[in-house]
């Protein structure tokens, strides 16, 4: 292996572990949560955000020091667990020999509500079947965690499918729905809640697109089943389509017809 390449594979894979670092603090306690930490982080020893998050050593040592015992549990196990898993990715790869290994790509789910009960139920079931489930106890921090995601990942289209229930404190469901489409408009969406009919009409009218609806209260298998319904998805996107075509009415008029017929399988 030639110095070059060793440099550049060196230097990808501290940007990864400086990436693994930074997101799981955020996903953990929010974009501001992660300035604050690196902020007092900075203060104790005197070094940039850069440098903290780029020496796994000196990050560590420092959680010490902030935290004491408690992080290593609170911050370091998280950490630990998604860089191991990047360790060992990096041995099937050196021992893989140009034989192409052909895997299912790991559907990646972001769910915010503000119920933590449900969250939790929601990580325990929905992970399964090969699927990546990171939770958000509000709007304002799940648009944080898919901004991140987005940004330090550079794919728009990171997460297959952002689950929002609407009546949450702060930025709403519809509310973080937009500023998400922002970013990425082709953003799968599912929102959550007890009033379909006016879901449906706030999404046309207020984002100009029909956004699939999960009638509340839902068993776990009813959400499972409509992440997983392709033909949902295919009709709901032909409304889309046609939306210069069609106005809102008919359109809302479609979804609902469409929705009413799912939820009474």
């Amino acid at each position: 292996m030639s110095n070059s390449k060793f440099d550049f594979n060196h230097v990808r894979y501290e940007n990864q572990i400086s990436q693994i670092i930074e997101l799981s603090l955020i996903d953990q306690y929010g974009t501001n949560g992660y300035k604050s930490i690196i902020k007092t982080m900075m203060k104790e020893c005197g070094k940039s955000e850069k440098e903290i998050i780029g020496n796994y050593g000196l990050f560590t040592n420092m959680v010490q020091v902030v935290f004491g015992r408690i992080g290593d549990t609170k911050i370091l196990d998280s950490i630990k667990m998604e860089i191991n898993k990047l360790e060992r990715d990096k041995i099937n790869q050196a021992n893989t020999i140009e034989v192409p290994i052909i895997q299912n790509k790991q559907m990646r789910l972001l769910i915010a509500d503000d119920e933590p009960h449900l969250l939790s139920l929601y990580q325990d079931w929905l992970k399964l079947d090969n699927r990546h489930v990171i939770t958000a106890e509000n709007g304002q921090k799940c648009l944080e965690i898919y901004c991140a995601h987005s940004k330090l990942n550079q794919l728009q289209n990171y997460f297959d499918v952002v689950i929002l229930d609407h009546n949450m404190p702060g930025l709403n469901g519809l509310q973080t729905a937009i500023e998400i489409l922002k970013v990425n408009p082709k953003q799968r969406i599912i929102f959550a809640s007890g009033y379909i009919e006016n879901i449906v009409l706030d999404s046309l009218t207020e984002i100009n697109k029909a956004i699939e609806v999960i009638k509340k209260p839902f068993s776990i298998e009813a959400l499972d089943d409509m992440i997983n319904n392709k033909t949902l998805l295919d009709k709901f996107e032909e409304i889309n389509l046609n939306q210069k075509e069609e106005n809102i009415s008919i359109r809302y008029s479609i979804a609902m017809e469409i929705l009413n017929n799912y939820n009474r399988k």
